[in-house]
C-alpha cells in the first residue's frame, strides 16, 4: 500500500504540538471526523470540537511531562508508549495506537497502564 505521507511524521507533529501546549496545532493533526477511543473501542471523543473540549484541560497548567518511550510502526499504524511523569518521577505509561489516513490521524485508541486497574 502506498502512503500519502509518513505516518511517523504526522504523529511526531501531533506530539510536538502537545509538548508546546499548542491545542489548535494538536487538533489540526486529526481528521475532522477523527475518533479517539479507549481500547478496544469505547469512543471518548469524535471530531475537532470534542477534541478541543476534551483536551483543553491538558493544555493548561500541566503538572506533568510526557515523553515518548518505545514506538512500533506498521503501515498507516503508529503505536507509541507514552511515559507520564510528575517532578521527574514516572507516574504511568500509556499505549496509544494511531491510524493515519490522508496525512491526518483518523482514529486513535488508548490503552491505559494495566497496573492502574489493580
Amino acid at each position: 500500500m502506498m502512503l500519502e505521507c509518513d505516518p511517523v511524521e504526522v504523529i511526531d507533529r501531533q506530539l510536538a504540538a502537545y509538548q508546546a501546549l499548542d491545542l489548535a496545532g494538536f487538533v489540526a493533526m486529526y481528521a475532522p471526523d477523527a475518533v479517539v477511543s479507549r481500547f478496544p473501542g469505547q469512543a471518548v471523543m469524535t471530531g475537532h470540537e470534542e477534541l478541543r473540549v476534551g483536551y483543553a484541560a491538558a493544555f493548561q497548567n500541566r503538572p506533568y511531562t510526557l515523553t515518548l518511550g518505545e514506538r512500533i510502526v506498521n503501515g498507516q499504524f503508529v503505536i507509541d508508549e507514552e511515559i507520564v511523569a510528575v517532578d521527574g518521577a514516572e507516574v504511568t505509561r500509556v499505549i496509544l495506537v494511531y491510524e493515519v489516513q490522508g496525512c491526518l490521524i483518523a482514529r486513535s485508541w488508548m490503552l491505559p497502564d494495566p497496573l492502574e486497574a489493580e
